[in-house]
């Protein structure tokens, strides 16, 4: 066969080989060196999507919406002199920071006073008077809360193309300045939040990765009987790894809370191939020369092993049909590492293989098979049972999928005792809802006229009236107040007046104080409004936006959009069923397709479709039971499943036509396929299963749900290709063909 004369190859020009590898994995580490982490929202949708161009409008247009929420607390009365000095002190080490646009608190926001003939517009002077203004002011009532033990100092971000690159350091050197201040304070935002994943994602999940991986070490050695055949499946296995980043920090991008998966998708493939290409080297006779042993044992699996890495790195492609970049990128580079990883794979271990020391010891594995043997009994005799138990977990599974909840909660990949889940929360019970949630009024005749400003004005009072945002922002509120200093009238109104209206415009405008341009757009057919909504998922938000747009009533020819961040956040949701329904879906034609091709027949496919189906729904069907959410960690478990169990099977399969050469009877044909690759599956299977399992316990839920779904994954499937398809090859038996099935 041509395989074995590459093999053989390989061995004889071993040296070369081994130089050849370390010289990739080397310049490879140097491109892996060059990663950084961005879980920011431009990742996750195309460049021409509409969402994120009106996101870039409306940075243009206002400023960046991105802001860090600093909440200074005081057990008695933050309107204290005291608390009013420690308010000011730490807006202005905040507004020292290089990064930091704009800081607004409550000693520097622009307050209108004085009456008719004497105007006096600026911050609060003292408690006295700040006590006075609560309850009565907008701008006081949104930024201290009615308790009067929690002041927010909001510290805006810069717009700048490189805001992901340095928000990290933007926020580290912003709490270092404060903490300076020796004031008891909380941080909350959007940005506070990536800055937790970025770090969970990195440091954070580090050692739990870390020690995932030392679980797979120990019980590699444990299985394989000693330790040189574990140094060969590691050795191999990681430079691909290193080869998979390497090539993705060449490229320019970052890792992310999807591709950070990545090495450890590499880990399963690799070992997978490595212990199958050593167990069947370790099966040739002992006296051969070791030349002839790796030849015939590699050889034996390579066109399994082959196919499988063609599959699964097809089904990856498959990811490329989504519409989030993130989830392209994860399937076009995976398909490329997993392509690069079989070859290093089969280089070391036609290379090591040569030393008898570095292959498994099969004694030390007895009981792996006498498990697999026990299991093919079991679907040989009670074939129908089997079937209609792994029908009956499939319709239960089934029902279990319709229990998943399609959402995103970023801030929940933290566990409720992370430092960043708990200042947020200490600053909605202290204070209150703080996330804005911005809105655009529009109109193509302009919006600086007082019917526009009074529908506005109606529109933010009947949102907070009716508990929908707790608190509102709007140029309509520097008009408003002004006109109540101008009126001496208890409360202010938006003059119908065109003439007094207009004026009133002009003398917030002439004063630069009140940053009118903040809320009202240049060419004045736009303005701004923003809510106070409580932090949530994107379902959260989305019912919020629909809330507040269903309170709006202005006028005929206005229009009222939700823009900033959080309709990003929310249309995530929409790529996120899009992603999952088009890789899954072009993930199982390919894939299944495949096989008939491989196989020559498409009964063979038909076998194979419900032993790989069952792993994907048991797993989606697990989400649903316990409750994880599909999202943007775990939108890519579907074509990943399915990617990662067909391995088996191609391997199961591959054996079963080899066996049905040499004997007539079904199950001495079945016990043969799986006194072979049986124990390989459970091998491989118990070692990945059981070391993914401990990233169960990471700090960030994305890590921990994918190593636990990883693991529910990986034994289903190697249950369903020792019981399932054993089973229905039995019931589904025909007369053996000596020259082809």
């Amino acid at each position: 066969m041509d395989a074995e004369r590459w093999i053989s190859a390989i061995a004889k020009r071993r040296r070369t080989m081994q130089v050849l590898l370390i010289v990739v994995t080397v310049v490879a580490a140097f491109g892996a060196s060059r990663l950084g982490v961005d879980n920011a929202v431009d990742i996750w949708f195309p460049q021409d999507d509409p969402a994120l161009a009106e996101y870039r409008q409306f940075l243009d247009t206002y400023g960046n919406d991105e802001v860090v929420v600093i909440a200074v607390h005081d057990s008695t009365n933050i309107l204290s002199d005291d608390g009013l000095k420690r308010i000011g002190a730490i807006a202005d080490v905040a507004r020292g920071v290089d990064g930091i646009a704009s800081v607004r608190s409550i000693v520097d926001e622009p307050i209108v006073r004085g009456d008719a003939t004497s105007l006096y517009v600026g911050s609060v002077r003292d408690a006295a008077e700040a006590a006075q203004l609560l309850g009565k002011d907008p701008v006081v009532d949104s930024l201290v809360s009615a308790d009067r033990t929690t002041a927010l100092v909001l510290a805006e971000m810069a717009v700048t193309d490189e805001i992901d690159a340095r928000r990290d350091g933007i926020l580290l050197n912003l709490r270092e300045a404060v903490a300076a201040m020796d004031s008891d304070v909380s941080y909350a935002g959007i940005g506070v939040v990536y800055a937790a994943l970025n770090d969970a994602s990195t440091r954070g999940a580090a050692g739990i990765i870390a020690a995932s991986y030392l679980l797979i070490l120990v019980l590699l050695r444990w299985l394989v009987g000693h330790w040189r055949p574990t140094v060969v499946v590691v050795s191999a296995v990681g430079m691909g790894a290193v080869w998979l980043m390497g090539l993705y920090g060449v490229s320019g991008r970052n890792i992310n809370m999807v591709t950070m998966v990545m090495p450890t998708l590499v880990l399963v493939i690799g070992v997978s191939d490595c212990i199958h290409m050593l167990t069947h080297i370790a099966a040739q006779p002992s006296d051969w020369a070791p030349i002839d042993r790796v030849r015939r044992g590699i050889g034996e699996v390579f066109w399994p092993c082959a196919f499988n890495t063609i599959t699964t790195a097809l089904g990856f492609l498959a990811l490329a049909t989504a519409s989030m970049p993130v989830v392209q990128d994860l399937g076009i580079f995976c398909a490329i590492a997993l392509c690069a990883a079989f070859v290093g794979a089969l280089i070391v271990c036609s290379v090591w293989g040569l030393m008898t020391p570095n292959l498994p010891r099969t004694a030390s594995v007895e009981w792996v098979q006498r498990t697999v043997e026990a299991m093919a009994n079991t679907a040989v005799r009670r074939p129908v049972a089997v079937v209609l138990i792994a029908a009956f977990t499939g319709l239960l599974s089934a029902w279990g999928v319709t229990r998943i909840e399609v959402d995103t909660y970023s801030i929940d990949f933290l566990y409720a005792d992370h430092p960043t889940r708990v200042d947020s929360d200490r600053i909605e019970d202290g204070f209150g809802p703080y996330t804005p949630l911005e809105f655009v009024v529009r109109s193509g005749d302009g919006v600086r006229v007082p019917e526009v400003f009074e529908s506005v004005r109606r529109w933010q009072r009947e949102v907070e009236d009716g508990g929908h945002a707790a608190w509102s922002r709007s140029a309509v509120d520097a008009v408003v107040n002004l006109d109540r200093v101008l009126s001496g009238e208890a409360q202010g109104s938006v003059p119908q007046n065109s003439a007094h209206f207009e004026q009133i415009l002009l003398l917030l405008e002439a004063d630069g104080d009140n940053d009118m341009a903040r809320w009202l757009a240049p060419d004045e057919m736009q303005l701004r409004v923003t809510f106070g909504v409580a932090m949530g998922s994107a379902r959260d938000f989305e019912g919020s936006i629909q809330r507040i747009v269903d309170r709006s009533e202005l006028p005929a020819n206005v229009e009222v959009h939700a823009s900033g961040y959080i309709p990003l956040y929310v249309k995530i949701m929409r790529h996120i069923v899009e992603s999952q329904v088009s890789s899954f879906a072009v993930a199982f034609v390919v894939i299944f397709g495949l096989i008939a091709v491989l196989f020559r027949s498409f009964r063979m496919a038909a076998l194979a479709v419900p032993a790989n189906l069952l792993p994907v729904l048991v797993t989606l069907g697990f989400m649903g039971l316990v409750g994880i959410r599909l999202d943007v960690a775990t939108v890519t478990i579907s074509a990943i499943v399915l990617g990662l169990v067909v391995d088996d099977t191609i391997q199961f399969l591959y054996r079963y036509r080899a066996e049905r050469r040499k004997s007539d009877d079904i199950e001495t044909i079945v016990r043969g396929t799986v006194r072979t690759v049986g124990r390989p599956m459970l091998m491989t299977s118990v070692i990945l299963a059981g070391g993914f399992s401990v990233l169960g316990f990471a700090a960030i839920k994305s890590v921990a749900y994918f190593g636990v779904l990883l693991s529910v994954a990986l034994m289903s499937a190697f249950v369903a290709d020792s019981l399932v398809v054993p089973a229905l090859l039995v019931l589904t038996a025909r007369p053996v063909n000596r020259v082809g099935d």
